[in-house]
């Protein structure tokens, strides 16, 4: 009797540890897949629900001296199975000592700051269900060498790989649409190039060796230029841009004082980028009727210019437009409630006046 009643109960044991571990899918080929499902009392990464079937990995998880690890696709949570779809804002930052992740398929999403810092992660595949990274998602990942970037891929963040120094290669897929602004600043040893993307719609700007960016020809067909596109790009001394773009990302020239210093206008005469070039020579300016907008930065640290007239025309100006002019006297012929002005616009300028008021 007493042995019938131990083997019920070990029975019972081995019933409940099963459980507890696995379960049964169907595939659609009609065969059964086994997958691992990890009880949260039981694992040191934390998990917060995101509905009544999905959960995001949270930056509560304690990293600190885990090498490898490995993300389950499903997790228990009170006797109830989710499944992990996304890696949360700044889940393993910092975690210096992480060589090796592996990340299950059902993921969606690698959100802010997930990885940043993670100076020993050598290499990562990300799966196919992935359709975005986040901002700063794999910043100064130093040792970072390749990255799987899957086809279903439609948006990387800003600074999503500064500073990975170490990436060699990285394929963008065709699906992409959306590239924040920096997201492959300081990996210089990526092939030197400029990044087209989004069915050659749009340029990212440069990437790899900066000093091997001298003559630039953007082609016809692209309609925007992106947040710091060839920021510091100190050796470029010619580019072309077709009359079809209509947007210039802030900064996208920022520090390229060897080009021909000029005021560049684009978007069929309304939009006035700033000063491109050496700001020694910038001096003299007139902003042309007709222009809508004047950028962000545009004339940031042109302390030689002296003098600006902005036409009525103009109804928004960008942060830091004219930050640093000061020796500027600005007169706008408008009203100051009809033009929209960025913070820190008119910082340390001569002076301002508005010609409705």
């Amino acid at each position: 009797m007493a042995k019938k009643l131990l083997a019920s109960v070990m029975a019972f044991a081995l019933c409940l540890f099963v459980s507890a571990t696995d379960m049964v899918v169907k595939e659609k080929n009609g065969e059964d897949q086994k997958i691992n499902v990890v009880d949260t009392s039981e694992t040191f990464l934390r998990f917060k629900i995101l509905s009544d079937s999905t959960v995001e990995l949270t930056n509560e998880s304690s990293c600190r001296g885990h090498e490898s690890i490995t993300i389950p696709e499903k997790v228990r949570i009170e006797g109830k199975v989710y499944t992990v779809t996304s890696i949360g804002y700044k889940a393993f930052y910092g975690c210096s000592s992480l060589t090796s992740i592996n990340i299950p398929e059902g993921l969606t999403s690698i959100e802010y700051g997930a990885f940043s810092g993670c100076k020993s992660l050598t290499s990562i595949k990300i799966p196919e269900g992935v359709t975005s990274i986040g901002g700063s998602a794999f910043e100064r990942c130093s040792s970072l060498t390749s990255i799987n970037i899957p086809e279903g891929l439609t948006s990387i963040g800003y600074h999503a790989f500064e500073y990975c120094r170490s990436l060699t290669s990285i394929i963008i897929p065709e699906g992409v649409t959306s590239i924040g602004g920096s997201a492959f600043d300081g990996c210089n040893r990526l092939e030197p190039k400029l990044l087209i993307y989004d069915k050659g719609t749009k340029c990212y700007g440069w990437i790899g060796n900066k000093e091997k960016c001298t003559n630039v020809v953007i082609p016809e067909g692209v309609t925007s230029i992106g947040h710091s596109a060839f920021r510091e790009c100190s050796s470029l001394t010619s580019i072309k841009i077709p009359e079809g773009v209509t947007s210039i990302g802030d900064w996208a020239f920022y520090g390229c004082d060897n080009l021909e210093p000029k005021l560049l206008i684009y978007d069929k005469g309304t939009k006035c980028y700033g000063w491109i070039g050496n700001k020694e020579k910038c001096t003299d300016v007139v902003i042309p009727k007709g222009m809508t907008s004047i950028g962000a930065g545009a004339f940031a640290e042109c302390s030689g210019l002296t003098s600006i007239n902005i036409p009525e025309s103009v109804t928004s100006i960008g942060e830091t437009a004219f930050w640093g002019c000061s020796n500027l006297d600005i007169v706008i012929d408008n009203s100051e409630e009809k033009v929209e002005v960025g913070w820190d616009a008119f910082k340390n300028c001569k002076s301002v006046k508005w010609l409705k008021d």
